[in-house]
Order: C-alpha cells, then sequence, then structure tokens
C-alpha cells in the first residue's frame, strides 16, 4: 500500500514538475524574443543550424509561436484520452484511473498555458472567445479535482463504501495505538477533527465554499496539533511525522465520509457544466484551426 501511494505520489510530482518547467521554458522564450532577442533559446539554436525557417518574431501564429499552438492544441486533445478511459473498459488495463485523471488534469493545465503563448498574448475576435472558454474550462478543471478528491477511492480510483471507509478508519487508530500506547487518541483526534455535518444543509454554491473554508482551517490545525505532540510526548521527528501523518489521513477520512453526499452533488453539477463548456471549446478551437487553414498564412514570414 505504501508503495504504491508513493509510487501515485511520484507519478504526480513528475506532471507538476513538467508543466512547470515547460512553463518556465515557453515563458523564457516569450519574454527574450519580445525584449532580449539575441537571448532567446531560438536565437542559440540558430547559431547550429536548428529551426533555422522558424524566425525570431513574438507575433501570434507566427515563428515559432505556430508550432507552440500546434503542440498546445494537441497537448488538449491527448488530455481527453482519459475520458475514453473512464468510458470503455478495455482500456482498464492501462494503468490506473487515478494516473490518467492527473495526466488529464496536467495535460488540462498545460495546453491552455501554450496556447495562451501562441497567442502572444493578443486577443480579439473567436480568438478572445475561445481563450476565455478554455480558461475557465481550465478553471472548471482544477475545481472538479478537488470535488473529486473529497471522495474517498482506493488506489485504483474506485470509490469506497461506507463500511470500507469504516474500516480504513479503524486500522489507522489500530496503527495509532501502537505509536501513542496510554494516550488517549480520542481527544488528540479532536484537535484536528472537523465536524462537517452542516454541509449537507447548505446549497451547491455554499458548500463548496464551507468545504475549501474548512479545508484552510485544518492547515492551522495540523500546525497546532504538531505543536502538542512535540510538547506533550518526548518522540523522535519520525515517530512524530508519522503520527500526523496517521491523523491528517483519519481526519480526511471522517470529514470525506461526512461530505460524501455533498461532494456526489457538486460532482454532479460540475459535470453538467464542465462537460458542455469543454465541446464549446473544443468546437471554437477546431473552428480557428479551419479558419486558419482557409484564411491564415503560414508560420514563416
Amino acid at each position: 500500500m505504501k508503495k504504491e501511494n508513493k509510487r501515485n505520489n511520484a507519478f504526480e510530482k513528475v506532471l507538476i514538475i513538467l508543466v512547470f518547467i515547460t512553463t518556465c521554458i515557453v515563458g523564457f522564450e516569450a519574454f527574450t524574443q519580445k525584449h532580449l532577442p539575441e537571448n532567446s533559446i531560438l536565437h542559440f539554436l540558430h547559431q547550429y543550424g536548428y529551426l533555422s525557417n522558424y524566425p525570431i518574431i513574438y507575433e501570434p501564429s507566427k515563428g515559432i509561436w505556430h508550432a507552440v499552438g500546434w503542440v498546445g492544441s494537441s497537448v488538449m486533445i491527448l488530455m481527453m484520452l482519459y475520458s475514453v478511459k473512464k468510458r470503455f473498459s478495455i482500456f482498464n488495463s492501462l494503468g490506473s484511473l487515478r494516473h490518467w485523471l492527473s495526466a488529464h488534469i496536467s495535460l488540462g493545465i498545460m495546453g491552455p498555458i501554450l496556447v495562451t503563448f501562441h497567442t502572444t498574448f493578443k486577443f480579439g475576435g473567436i480568438i478572445a472567445t475561445s481563450f476565455w472558454c478554455m480558461i475557465i474550462t481550465m478553471i472548471f478543471g482544477i475545481l472538479g479535482r478537488y470535488i473529486y478528491v473529497q471522495i474517498p477511492r482506493d488506489l485504483s480510483g474506485t470509490e469506497l463504501e461506507t463500511n470500507e471507509i469504516d474500516k480504513i478508519a479503524e486500522s489507522l487508530d489500530i496503527k495509532l495505538s501502537e505509536y501513542l500506547k496510554n494516550v488517549n487518541i480520542t481527544n488528540l483526534f479532536k484537535e484536528i477533527s472537523i465536524a462537517d455535518e452542516k454541509a449537507k444543509s447548505l446549497n451547491v454554491i455554499s458548500a463548496l465554499f464551507f468545504m475549501i473554508k474548512t479545508d484552510i482551517k485544518n492547515l492551522y490545525r495540523i500546525f497546532h496539533l504538531k505543536n502538542i505532540i512535540r510538547s506533550r510526548y518526548h518522540l523522535s521527528g519520525k515517530v512524530r511525522r508519522e503520527i500526523v501523518l496517521l491523523l491528517k489521513k483519519k481526519a480526511a477520512l471522517i470529514r470525506q465520509k461526512n461530505f460524501l453526499a455533498t461532494s456526489h452533488r457538486l460532482l454532479h453539477y460540475w459535470h453538467v457544466l464542465h462537460v458542455p463548456l469543454a465541446i464549446v471549446m473544443f468546437l471554437i478551437m477546431f473552428l480557428h484551426i479551419i479558419v486558419y487553414f482557409l484564411f491564415g498564412t503560414t508560420h514563416r514570414t
């Protein structure tokens, strides 16, 4: 279980690093082409005879930014493989749904970033409509990820039943009791546990804000919990970290259980909004590509 968790976390970290590095490289190139052309990566490559057919020009769909647009569009199409994986059981053997979702979200962030640089931050007409539709879809995607992780799942991404959640919570208690013998774990747990029953009576928007609010509160509670364990118990740093981790897991699990109905409700409404937005985004993107081929110019000047 631990190895699988580490593998999942490592995969997600790699994706985050990939998005970050890509953004930094493209951002650096955009800045240098606009302000310091002689310091751009493309200028360096030109000196060695590479990509010489791409001029150093910071204009929408010109020079290297034409290719960046194609890469961004391709990335956004690739991210839809997650939907294929989710809907067709024949792809079940191709990795866990969690990995695919992580890749879907990462590509869903990287694609719009690349497309934004492709425009060189100049928007107008259908481009403006496409851009803002894309940004809204991306934001909704990130929001969807937040709601999705509120529903307890196993490592494969399958939703856990209530009795399975209770069993996991019990196993966490057993592990905690091994570390904290003769200690009232219930009292310690109260320092981090947040009662979330209120969310059940709230409307969708209020429930979402309440969930985010409790997450922010929990950051402080975790910090407070660390101080309590450090001051009350003479334990090694490694053991303290393990105890805090177990308590965090249990608190998250109980919180997710309390929020289960609310999370399902939010996820339903999220799908109602996100899917049409994504469809509109792709329709406008393909329309833009068609218009380009009919009336556009090549990337060369």
